[in-house]
């Protein structure tokens, strides 16, 4: 049977680890905070539908670009990247941008363009491929260096060539959102988000709040209204309108949203650890749809604007589960649950997710 590994949204980079000093409070602030988010959900909501792989019926494959045992799988396509763990940016043209690795994930870092005729070309070499972002129109690569409290480098490479294309530093950690057109997003607890101009090299403030998730394509913007552990909310507006309320909820955050912007995914607000064990699916004005729970889920995506896919790890068994107007079916044969290797630097976290690029399905780190 062959694994998927998949990028876990909710996944807070290294670099994040000063910038979240609140998600490292003591174990009884967070089940403090986790009981009172308790008595805000609706007192007559529906149970949600139990996902445990072996109840489930086989179906349909995943139909998107994904990594399956390390190879980059497209449709009937399949290319093995090297290295022993991909990670899929998404793509550039006509054709892919992956990130590969040793298994830790940490050696042998590089970011490789994977052409139509399945050759390879190393783009770039010892960069950090988890907090690396493929640009929306698939021309650019921005990475972030090694830097300080002080000074985080941020670099735009072309995506065909390695080429330098624009550099700045950056104060307090931030977390690359996004690139759209010439402008990247970035975003942090102190700064709040953050747009970059590389051609004139200037800076914006769109917000003083943080990102919780972004959407360039669907000019969606989910923001913390404050820190979640003071009784902080979500409120989900416009990019282009940051003032703009879609949604809010003080009990959950967005996790994922529809490539056409009309659905959204979301789990528990201090969801932390291995993963949520619930996964509310709802339109952007907060309509809910469906509403599911396992164990524990790892990466959560759409497929499609109606079609959502979820990394179910149920009592004994992990799949990737398809759920449709509240049908629910296996994509991947499934498989004993693996418990993911944690440790302090790849804590979970509430730190930005950016949405996933379209058709791809991004992995989740050895």
């Amino acid at each position: 049977m062959s694994r998927l590994t998949w990028w876990k949204t909710i996944e807070r980079p290294r670099h994040q680890e000063k910038t979240m000093r609140s998600a490292l409070r003591p174990l009884v602030v967070a089940t403090t905070a986790l009981a009172a988010a308790a008595l805000h959900l609706p007192v007559a909501a529906s149970a949600p539908t139990e996902l445990q792989p072996e109840d489930l019926p086989r179906g349909a494959d995943i139909r998107g670009a994904h990594i399956e045992d390390g190879d980059l799988v497209v449709g009937e396509r399949r290319v093995d990247v090297g290295g022993e763990f991909a990670h899929l940016l998404g793509r550039s043209g006509r054709s892919w941008m992956v990130g590969t690795s040793d298994a830790d994930g940490q050696g042998g870092r590089r970011i490789v363009r994977v052409r139509p005729d399945d050759s390879i070309k190393v783009v770039k070499r010892g960069v950090s491929l988890f907090e690396s972002v493929l640009s929306a129109n698939g021309r650019f690569v921005v990475v972030p260096g090694r830097g300080t409290e002080r000074a985080l480098p941020v670099r735009v490479f072309s995506a065909a060539t390695g080429r330098l294309r624009s550099e700045r530093d950056f104060p307090h950690y931030p977390e690359i959102m996004a690139m759209d057109g010439r402008r990247v997003i970035l975003s942090s607890w102190e700064t709040g988000v953050q747009s970059w101009n590389i051609r004139t090299n200037t800076l914006s403030v769109i917000t003083r709040k943080p990102a919780n998730l972004l959407d360039v394509r669907n000019d969606l913007l989910a923001v913390y209204t404050k820190d979640p552990y003071r009784g902080g909310c979500v409120r989900l507006g416009r990019l282009s309108s940051p003032r703009t309320t879609l949604w809010k909820s003080c009990t959950e955050r967005l996790t994922s949203i529809s490539p056409g912007g009309t659905r959204m995914a979301t789990i528990d607000l201090l969801a932390d650890g291995l993963g949520p064990g619930r996964v509310w699916e709802r339109e952007v004005d907060g309509t809910l749809l469906n509403h599911y729970a396992t164990n524990w889920f790892g990466a959560i995506g759409f497929e499609s604007n109606t079609a959502l896919l979820l990394e179910v790890n149920g009592d004994t068994l992990s799949s990737t589960v398809r759920c449709s107007g509240g049908s629910c079916a296996n994509a991947t044969d499934p498989e004993p649950v693996q418990m993911p290797r944690l440790s302090p630097s790849r804590r979970a976290g509430l730190s930005g997710s950016v949405a996933p690029a379209a058709g791809a399905w991004r992995t989740q780190r050895p």
